[in-house]
This record gives C-alpha cells, sequence and structure tokens, in this order.
C-alpha cells in the first residue's frame, strides 16, 4: 500500500530529524489522529474499498500533504473524515478520528456541525460540485461565517 509505506517513511524522516537534535514532528499532541480509517462504498457490482487501513497524525502547526494517484481515496477519505459520505458508504466501527481531543465518530451530527465548517474543513477540487450553480458565490461563501461565527 502506498500509504503505508508514506507512513513508514514520514515516520523514519521525524525519528532521523529528532536524533539530530531537531523536535520531533509528533511531539505536541496531535489535532488531527486518524487510525485504521476505512471507507467501503456499496455499489450495484460489489463493495469498493475506497479507503482501507489509513493511519495518520496531524499536529497543530503542521502541514500534512497527501498524494496519490486519480483514484487512489484521497477525496473519500477526507469525505470520510468530515462525515460527507453518500449513503451506501460504511466506515466500520474499528476506525477512528479524533480531532483536537474530541472522537469525531461518537458526535452527533448537531455536534459535529458545530466543528464542520469553523474548526475542520475540505477544499474541494471540482467547483462544478463545490459550488451551487443558482446561489450567487458571495452568498455560499458568507453562509460558513454566518452560520459559525454569527456574522451578517
Amino acid at each position: 500500500h502506498v500509504c503505508d509505506m508514506f507512513a513508514t517513511c514520514l515516520r523514519h524522516v521525524c525519528d532521523m530529524f529528532a536524533k539530530r537534535g531537531g523536535k520531533a514532528l509528533t511531539q505536541s499532541p496531535p489535532l488531527l489522529n486518524v487510525e485504521n480509517l476505512r471507507t467501503h462504498i456499496h455499489t450495484d457490482r460489489g463493495i469498493v474499498r475506497a479507503v482501507d487501513g489509513v493511519s495518520f497524525m496531524l499536529c497543530q502547526g503542521k502541514t500534512l500533504g497527501i498524494v496519490g494517484e486519480s483514484g487512489s481515496g484521497k477525496s473519500v477519505m477526507c469525505r470520510t473524515i468530515l462525515r460527507l459520505l453518500p449513503r451506501t458508504a460504511v466506515t466500520p466501527d474499528n476506525s477512528h478520528v479524533s480531532f483536537d481531543g474530541h472522537n469525531l465518530r461518537r458526535l452527533s451530527e448537531k455536534e459535529f456541525n458545530r466543528i464542520r465548517g469553523r474548526y475542520i474543513a475540505m477544499i474541494f477540487q471540482d467547483p462544478m460540485s463545490s459550488l451551487n450553480p443558482v446561489m450567487k458565490v458571495g452568498k455560499q461563501i458568507s453562509e460558513t461565517l454566518s452560520h459559525h461565527l454569527g456574522m451578517k
């Protein structure tokens, strides 16, 4: 798996950096912690394992780049974290996602909506599926500010 190789390489780089007197990239508690993330989508042709066992940590103030071939599951992984999946998708119970110490999988939809968009969000690649073409762009952008920050 490309993700397994990437995680192993990242741990190796962090260890080397720490041994040379630098601060390890994983010393502070993780802001986002993803363990054994799996997303299986049921289709007419069977089950598609779109995400299969991805684990990573992201500490506050750090940047993580996720790369992979087209169709490798990057967007599905992000949609899984944000709970923006189609109804036919299933994430097994042994997958764990925590953000700032909160287990995102245990939050109610109402509780999750307070976090999504204000503290954790996704910038979608395709503007045709991201923006509503019958709604003004300014209205769509201001909607998040209004909802989360009470701005007019």
